[in-house]
C-alpha cells in the first residue's frame, strides 16, 4: 500500500495527468482526485472524519485531501522535499507535516515510547494502534498511562 501511495505522490508531483476514474465521485461532486491514496494514510486523526474500524483506519468520512485548496498546499509542500526524504520518512515525519497542514500546529507528542496528538487523562481508556511500514498490525485497548510505554501510536476511543 504504502508503494503504490508513494508512487502516486511522485507522478502528483511531476504532473502526470490522471485518466477517468470509475469511481468519481468518491467523496463530493468537484472534488480534487490529484490524491487518490491520501499521502497521509493512516492519519489517525478522529477530526478528520476518520475513524478506527478494527484494524483499520476508515476514511469513509474524510474529504479533506480531495479540497482543492488542500491538495495544492499538499503538493506544494512534498514537492518541497527531496523525494528520498519522502522515501525513507517514517509515519511520525508525515504525520507531522498532516498536523501543520490540517491544524495549523503540531500537536503530536512523544509520551514514554508512544507518541498521540490528543491529551489524554492518564486513566482515560484509549487506543494503542502499532503500525508497520504504515500499515496497522495490532491495536490494543487500555488506560492512557498503561499504554505510554508499549510503542505505538495512542488515540481516543
Amino acid at each position: 500500500m504504502r508503494e503504490r501511495t508513494l508512487k502516486e505522490l511522485f507522478q502528483v508531483l511531476l504532473g502526470v495527468e490522471k485518466g477517468k476514474c470509475e469511481y468519481y465521485p468518491c467523496h463530493f461532486e468537484g472534488q480534487n482526485c490529484d490524491f487518490c491514496y491520501c499521502p497521509f494514510y493512516p492519519c489517525l486523526i478522529h477530526e478528520t472524519g476518520g475513524y478506527l474500524k478494527g484494524k483499520v483506519w476508515s476514511c469513509q468520512y474524510c474529504d479533506f485531501i480531495h479540497k482543492k485548496d488542500v491538495a495544492e498546499k499538499v503538493k506544494y509542500i512534498l514537492g518541497s522535499y527531496p523525494r528520498q526524504v519522502l522515501i525513507e520518512g517514517d509515519w511520525i515525519f508525515f504525520n507531522e507535516i498532516f498536523q501543520e497542514i490540517f491544524f495549523g500546529e503540531i500537536k503530536g507528542r512523544k509520551v514514554g515510547k508512544s507518541y498521540t496528538v490528543y491529551e489524554l487523562g492518564n486513566d482515560e481508556e484509549c487506543c494503542l494502534v502499532i503500525l508497520e511500514n504504515f500499515e496497522i498490525k495490532d491495536v490494543k485497548r487500555g488506560k492512557f498511562k498503561e499504554l505510554t510505554d508499549e510503542g505505538g501510536i495512542i488515540i481516543p476511543i
